[in-house]
């Protein structure tokens, strides 16, 4: 049966037997020790997706429509204890939601990776598995005796994650898992490939590993993984980087979001802007400073305006806060969440030898109009779409992009001789859609 077949029956099994608990509750046993290791020329590949609708129902259980009744970060205690995956909000258990999004979305079609999880199996002789647990493979990529296999082990993998919740918690998630993939398979190295929000999730890893530079915190462990696996900078287990889209100088749409009841990297959008608003993700995806502090963010017809966006009073003034926000403790997650934003930002603009030291595949779309400004006029903004190519200023707010990200943000990481940049023509979810981009991956994959 086909992902897209199966799409309607998953979906339907998931109302039925609700959340899946860490431990593998529905999933079939698998043994947890490998046998033997897999091959010594297959370098596991880790695929980690961006934000998706997909995703987002399971985060909400099914449903996006009370999405706007999220209340993520926005008290005293949940503050102190940001980046830290272990912290829990909104009634969730936050350590087991990666394995839960595992099981519950094993048959849907990987949104920006279901082309390139096609190709690496059918032609390459990869097969997908279990994050957790190698020797699960019961996925429908898969042909049906590796699916009941209980032998081999998996080099495939894709690992969710909560991408409501700071960078750095899933980037330590991310370290995790990739430690117990390298010990369960016997893998030195793996290829980590990030799309959307997960190239910036996989980046910072491979500068930073699991830990939170930004509080000096280490990330925790999981089980009995050495520390030096999980936080040290994830360089030293990447055998290349592949960034499909990834808003690596951020993106307006996020700015857009926070102020407008819109949908951010295409998620249904029904009164989001309130949740949107609780997001740390949302604040550390805005269009980076330049080296003053100022953004070219918005266009008049008087001309363009540079603003101060990481400023709180620029919000408060510009009454760009949604109501929940205007009171004392509102101001104050704000200006938590923008310090916050602005020294990740500083943090993955500064020179790296971590990162510089990983053969790096940057790839980015310059052929459709993305919004990089908004239009300003009496103190209104406004976010032109493609539909609206015939306002006079259409052409000042838009730039080269994927219809989310531009390419400058897409490639907006320093030359360096371990760098190769690739322009091609595709939708934000649309790169692996293109044979010529998974071409270029698998000879990467190759090199």
């Amino acid at each position: 049966m086909s992902n897209s077949s199966c799409r309607g029956w998953s979906l339907l099994l998931l109302v039925m037997t609700g959340w899946l608990t860490a431990c593998g509750q529905g999933a079939p046993p698998v043994e947890e020790t490998a046998h033997g290791g897999i091959a010594p020329d297959r370098v596991p590949v880790i695929l980690v997706p961006g934000v998706s609708r997909e995703v987002g129902a399971q985060l909400r259980g099914g449903s996006l429509m009370p999405f706007s009744a999220l209340a993520l970060r926005t008290d005293a205690e949940a503050i102190a204890n940001l980046g830290d995956p272990r912290f829990p909000v909104n009634g969730g258990r936050p350590l087991e939601i990666p394995s839960q999004l595992d099981l519950a979305l094993r048959r849907t079609d990987v949104r920006g990776f279901q082309g390139l999880i096609d190709r690496l199996i059918r032609e390459e002789g990869y097969v997908r598995g279990n994050p957790e647990q190698p020797l699960d493979k019961d996925y429908p990529e898969n042909p049906e005796w590796m699916r009941k296999d209980r032998t081999a082990l998996a080099s495939l993998f894709v690992v969710y994650y909560d991408w409501r919740r700071d960078v750095t918690e899933n980037a330590c998630l991310l370290a995790n898992r990739i430690a117990r993939i390298r010990v369960r398979t016997g893998a030195s190295r793996v290829h980590l490939v990030g799309h959307s929000l997960g190239g910036m999730v996989t980046r910072y890893y491979m500068r930073y590993g699991g830990r939170d530079v930004l509080r000096d915190h280490d990330c925790p462990l999981a089980g009995t993984l050495p520390a030096e696996m999980v936080n040290a900078p994830g360089s030293s287990w990447i055998d290349g980087w592949v960034s499909l889209g990834a808003p690596h100088q951020g993106s307006a749409q996020a700015f857009r979001a926070l102020i407008q009841d819109f949908n951010l990297f295409g998620i249904m959008s029904v009164g989001l802007r309130d949740a949107v608003f609780t997001m740390p993700m949302a604040w550390q995806v805005l269009p980076f400073a330049d080296p003053d502090g100022r953004v070219p963010l918005l266009v008049g017809a008087s001309g363009d305006e540079r603003v101060a966006l990481y400023q709180p009073q620029t919000w408060t003034q510009r009454g760009w806060l949604p109501e929940q926000a205007t009171h004392a403790a509102g101001q104050h997650f704000l200006g938590i969440m923008l310090a916050r934003a602005e020294s990740l930002h500083q943090r993955l603009q500064e020179p790296s030898a971590a990162e510089e030291s990983v053969p790096r595949l940057l790839v980015g779309s310059g052929c459709r109009p993305t919004p990089a400004r908004a239009a300003i006029e009496n103190g209104r903004v406004e976010f032109l779409s493609r539909s609206q190519e015939d306002h006079p200023l259409f052409g000042r707010v838009t730039v080269p992009g994927d219809g989310v990200v531009s390419l400058e943000s897409a490639l907006g990481v320093p030359v360096s001789p371990t760098l190769t940049a690739l322009t091609v023509c595709a939708g934000h979810s649309g790169y692996v859609d293109d044979w010529t981009v998974t071409d270029r991956i698998l000879q990467w994959f190759r090199r």
